[in-house]
């Protein structure tokens, strides 16, 4: 691969490229979901990610698929039709793209011709996947900053809940695997972000003469997406396990932190006023929340995951938009294009 790195693009550059271009890189497969066409004919609508995002792209039934995973293949042999049974089972699995831009009714549109499954040894997943632009070092500074501002008795039970594995689990894990935070780290970018924020307008509150606890607060923030833990999971890409799909992440968090509290013998208000934090955390039933945000501690989280995903939502669509194209294609999950001010 050395000789044709210089000709590889990533997805950022791939995004810019006009209609009619054509292009190499090397991704890994986030997706890969087979369909019909208007002629009955079988094509593949694949979402493939690299550490500059992610991109959608259609592969038609003339397109080909190889395989050069096996570590003993000679640079200069013939790669060899890839097996169905490995097509099937391409999601994680890093790969060659050759592909071209095309134009489908005014928004540009990826196709790719030829897929390569490549060594996974020597292309490993990891090195093409995303991660969080903060480094670890920073997050767990801030993370233990938070925590440390808190009382005692709630200090003690957030450290109780992030310990050992678990801790492990929300140090590494996405906060989605699609939208926002879709990435290692991801996780905790996210709740530190919305924790930092909620704190600020908690603290701003209490000085504008509101009764509001801070240290519930930072408590809920910390807390209000721990059944993320059981609703993803971070392989070669960030993953939604059978119980996230099925029960979500809220019904997860909160029979979690129950559990815990439980165990930790925390206090009965602490218990109530967190647990009602993480069941309302999404703002509205129809969001996914059981309950609305009924405390001034629980609309301060709601609004400020709320805030956080809008917020990166806007800064995801708008990185790549030139100078003479300010508005971004229309935003499915948030409702709206986003304008590059």
């Amino acid at each position: 691969m050395s000789d044709a790195q210089s000709i590889l693009k990533n997805s950022q550059e791939i995004r810019k490229l006009g209609s009619g271009t054509s292009f190499k890189a090397i991704f890994v497969v986030s997706s890969l979901f087979q369909k019909n066409d208007k002629n009955g004919k079988p094509y593949y609508e694949m979402a493939v990610t690299d550490s500059f995002g992610t991109i959608e792209a259609k592969i038609w039934s003339d397109a080909s698929w190889f395989d050069r995973s096996d570590p003993n293949m000679e640079a200069s042999s013939t790669a060899k039709r890839l097996e169905d049974e490995k097509l099937r089972s391409l999601a994680g699995c890093s790969v060659g793209i050759d592909g071209k831009t095309t134009e489908f009714r005014g928004q540009t549109q990826f196709n790719f011709n030829k897929i390569t499954l490549l060594d996974q040894d020597k292309f490993p997943p990891s090195q093409y996947l995303p991660r969080s632009p903060i480094s670890l070092e920073e997050l767990v500074k801030r993370y233990e900053e938070l925590v440390s501002s808190c009382r005692p008795e709630v200090a003690e039970f957030i450290r109780f809940v992030y310990d050992g594995d678990t801790w492990k689990q929300f140090r590494d894990w996405p906060a989605a695997v699609s939208h926002h935070h879709a990435y290692a780290n991801g996780l905790l970018e996210h709740t530190l972000s919305v924790t930092d924020c909620a704190k600020s307008m908690a603290e701003s509150l209490r000085t504008s003469g509101y009764d509001i606890d801070v240290d519930i607060v930072v408590a809920g923030g910390l807390l209000h997406d721990l059944g993320k833990l059981g609703s993803y999971r971070m392989g070669s890409i960030p993953e939604m396990t059978l119980e996230g799909a099925v029960l979500d992440h809220i019904a997860i968090g909160y029979s979690k932190f129950m559990e815990l509290a439980e165990k930790s013998g925390l206090d009965n208000s602490l218990k109530l006023q967190i647990a009602h934090i993480l069941l309302s955390h999404h703002g509205q039933r129809e969001f996914g929340s059981p309950v609305v945000p009924a405390t001034p501690e629980a609309m301060v989280v709601s609004s400020a995951d709320e805030l956080d995903f809008r917020v990166f939502c806007w800064k995801d669509s708008v990185k790549d938009l030139t100078e003479d194209q300010p508005i971004s294609q229309w935003h499915q999950a948030t409702g709206r294009r986003f304008w590059n001010r």
